[in-house]
């Protein structure tokens, strides 16, 4: 199980990221996050962590060996070739 830190919102409303979790994470400074909220709770990313999890899902979605790139390509100029026979 992985480890479980405890924090406490303060006056404001801000919540202090553990020491320990911010070391583990490479957080620095003025280091924007995002934050989603999900069936499980409050989960946090760096933008990072966010490209990676994106990366995963459309890896997981879209079968090897197909290129969006190529298929938008031909769409597009199937669209021109019939845009240019009207």
């Amino acid at each position: 199980m992985k480890e479980v830190y405890r924090a406490k919102l303060n006056d404001e409303y801000r919540l202090v990221i553990p020491a320990a979790c911010r070391k583990q994470l490479g957080l620095q400074p003025n280091q924007e996050l995002l934050l989603q909220i999900s069936d499980q709770g409050l989960l946090l990313y760096t933008h990072d962590q966010a490209v990676k999890r994106l990366q995963d899902w459309c890896s997981a979605h879209i079968p090897r060996g197909v290129s969006l790139v190529d298929e938008l390509i031909a769409e597009r100029r199937a669209e021109a070739a019939k845009e240019a026979d009207e």
